[in-house]
C-alpha cells in the first residue's frame, strides 16, 4: 500500500514538472487589439511657392539703327576752325568723330563726365545692372586746342593733333529701361557722358578744357540719343506672354492617371541681359505646382495678370541702393518646387514589412521565438498600429504603437516611439515567462520598421524630370532639371499613410522656339 502510494507521488511530481516546463517553452500570447481612436484631419495642407523663368526676346535694332544715325546724332563733331569760347573767356576749338554704338554688358562709362568707370567697375563687381539700365557706347577720336597768351605774346597749345593724333575715348549713353504693367517697354534716357580713355591735360587760366570738351559733346549727343530712345518705347512682350501663360493653364501628363498643375498666380518682371542688338527680358512666373493622381483635371482659364514690376527712378542709384534692390530679387529666384502627396495602402506596407521580418528570430536564455508575419493598420489620431506574430518556444502575437516620422538623411518613413501596447504590456508583465519578458524582440522589430515610400518617391521624380522636358504648343516649350526629391511629411490616414513629397530643382519656359 505504500509502494503504491509513493509511485503515486513520484508520478504526481513528473507531471507538476512537467506542466511547469511546458508553461515556460509554450506559453501562448495573444493580447486583444487596442480599441481604435478618433480619426484627426490631415494636417498636411499648403503650397510651395515657385518661380517659372520665362526669358523673351526683345529685338532693339531699330534703337541702334537710330542712335546710328548722322542726321539725328552727328558722326562727327567739328569745331577745329570755329573756335568756341569758355565763360571764363577761354577760346579752346576741339574736333571729334564717332563709330557707331553698340550695347554694352556693364557700366564702365564716366559720370558727371568724370573719369570715373573704374571705380564704378570696382563697385559694382559681380551685381548685375542689367534690370535697371540699358548701357550703350562709342569709340571716340578726338584732338582739343586752346589759345593762351604767354609774356603778351598768343599762341595755341594742342593735344591729339599732328603725330599725336587721336586721343581715344568712349561715348556712352544710359538709358533707364523698365516695363509696364501692361508688358511694354518703358525707356528714358538718363546720361550721355565722354569717357577720356587717353585724357588731355590742358588746363588755360584754371579752366578744365578736357571737361569743357567733354560737355560740348555730351550736348551735342543728348537730343539725338533721346529721340532714338523713343524706340524703345514701343516695344512690347504681351503677345508672347500671353502664348505661355495660355500653355501652362493646361494639366501637363506626367503618366496615365499622373498629373502635373502649375497653379500659376502672378507674372513678375525681374531684369534685362543684353547681347548685340538683341535685349532678353526674363520674366518670372509665380507658381504653385503639384502632382495630382486621378482622372485628367480641368484646364484652368485665368486671363494674363498685369506684369508686377519694381518701382526705380531713372535717376542715377547709389551703390547702396543697387545692393538693396539686388538683395531683394535674387534669394530664391531660380528654385522650382513641386509638392506629391503618395498614398500608400497598409496592406502594401504589411506586405513589405512581413517579408523583412519573416523568420528572425529573437532569442533569450536557451529559449527563442520566430517572427511569421507583420501587418499595419491605421490606429488613429496620427499613430499605426503594428501586429508581429511569432511561433517557437511561444507563440502568438504583440501589438507596438508608433507614429510615422520622416527621416530626412535616409529618405525614409519609420515609427518614431515605438512600443507595445497597454494590453500587450500587462501580459508580458503579469503572466509571460521571464525569459519572454526580457527577449529583445521590440530592440529587433524596430530597425526593421523602414516603411517602403522611397522607390514611389524615386519614381515621381524621374517622371517629373521627364515632364519638364518637352513641347506644350507649336510655340512653347520647357526646360527643366529636378536636383532632388524627398519626403517632407507623413500623416497615418485610415487607410493609407500619407506621405507628401518636394522635388526641388529649376523651370524655363521659352516662347517662339527661343528665349
Amino acid at each position: 500500500m505504500l509502494r503504491n502510494s509513493g509511485y503515486h507521488m513520484v508520478g504526481a511530481m513528473g507531471m507538476v514538472l512537467l506542466l511547469t516546463s511546458c508553461s515556460d517553452t509554450d506559453y501562448v500570447m495573444r493580447p486583444p487589439a487596442p480599441e481604435k481612436l478618433p480619426s484627426l484631419e490631415n494636417p498636411i495642407r499648403g503650397t510651395a511657392d515657385s518661380v517659372v523663368n520665362v526669358p523673351v526676346q526683345i529685338d532693339i535694332s531699330a534703337f541702334l539703327h537710330a542712335a546710328n544715325d548722322p542726321n539725328l546724332i552727328p558722326k562727327k563733331f567739328d569745331h577745329w576752325r570755329n573756335l568756341a569760347k569758355h565763360p571764363k573767356g577761354v577760346d579752346y576749338k576741339y574736333y571729334a568723330e564717332r563709330d557707331d554704338f553698340t550695347v554694352e554688358r556693364e557700366a564702365a562709362h564716366s559720370v558727371d563726365g568724370r573719369e570715373s568707370g573704374l571705380s564704378l567697375r570696382n563697385w559694382w563687381k559681380d551685381i548685375d545692372l542689367s534690370g535697371v539700365s540699358l548701357f550703350v557706347s562709342a569709340p571716340l577720336r578726338y584732338k582739343v586746342g586752346a589759345r593762351s597768351q604767354a609774356q603778351g605774346a598768343e599762341s595755341w597749345t594742342q593735344c591729339g593733333d599732328g603725330s599725336g593724333w587721336p586721343r581715344q575715348a568712349t561715348l556712352n549713353g544710359s538709358i533707364a529701361m523698365g516695363m509696364t504693367p501692361d508688358y511694354g517697354v518703358s525707356a528714358s534716357l538718363r546720361s550721355v557722358t565722354v569717357h577720356p580713355i587717353e585724357p588731355c591735360q590742358l588746363r588755360i587760366s584754371d579752366v578744365d578744357l578736357q571737361q569743357a570738351v567733354n560737355s560740348a559733346i555730351e550736348d551735342q549727343v543728348r537730343g539725338g540719343l533721346n529721340s532714338a530712345v523713343s524706340h524703345l518705347n514701343g516695344l512690347s512682350v504681351k503677345s508672347r506672354a500671353e502664348d505661355v501663360w495660355a500653355a501652362l493653364q493646361n494639366p501637363i501628363q506626367l503618366e496615365p492617371d499622373t498629373w502635373l498643375l502649375l497653379n500659376l498666380d502672378k507674372v513678375r518682371h525681374t531684369g534685362f541681359s543684353k547681347e548685340g542688338h538683341v535685349v532678353t527680358d526674363t520674366l518670372q512666373l509665380t507658381a504653385h505646382p503639384v502632382i495630382v493622381l486621378g482622372a485628367e483635371p480641368p484646364a484652368r482659364s485665368t486671363a494674363l495678370p498685369q506684369l508686377v514690376t519694381d518701382a526705380s527712378s531713372p535717376d542715377f542709384r547709389g551703390v547702396a541702393d543697387v545692393q538693396d534692390g539686388y538683395s531683394e530679387k535674387r534669394p530664391g529666384s531660380e528654385q522650382f518646387h513641386v509638392l506629391a502627396d503618395i498614398q500608400v495602402d497598409y496592406s502594401t506596407l504589411s506586405k513589405t514589412l512581413s517579408n523583412r521580418l519573416k523568420g528572425k528570430r529573437v532569442a533569450n536564455k536557451g529559449n527563442f521565438i520566430r517572427m511569421t508575419g507583420a501587418a499595419i493598420s491605421a490606429l488613429g489620431e496620427n499613430q499605426v498600429l503594428l501586429r508581429v506574430d511569432f511561433t517557437g518556444d511561444a507563440r502568438g502575437h504583440v501589438y507596438l504603437i508608433g507614429k510615422p516620422e520622416i527621416n530626412g538623411l535616409t529618405r525614409t518613413v519609420y515609427l518614431g516611439g515605438l512600443r507595445y501596447d497597454p494590453a500587450t504590456t500587462h501580459l508580458l508583465q503579469t503572466t509571460a515567462p521571464d525569459w519572454l519578458y526580457h527577449a529583445p524582440l521590440l530592440e529587433s522589430i524596430t530597425p526593421e520598421v523602414v516603411l517602403g515610400v522611397t522607390p514611389k518617391i524615386d519614381q515621381l521624380r524621374d517622371l517629373l524630370q521627364t515632364g519638364l522636358n518637352r513641347t506644350l504648343s507649336p510655340t512653347v516649350s520647357m526646360q527643366g532639371t529636378v536636383t532632388s526629391m524627398q519626403g517632407i511629411a507623413v500623416f497615418a490616414d485610415v487607410d493609407a499613410l500619407h506621405v507628401r513629397a518636394m522635388g526641388d530643382g529649376a523651370l524655363t519656359v521659352t516662347g517662339d522656339g527661343k528665349p
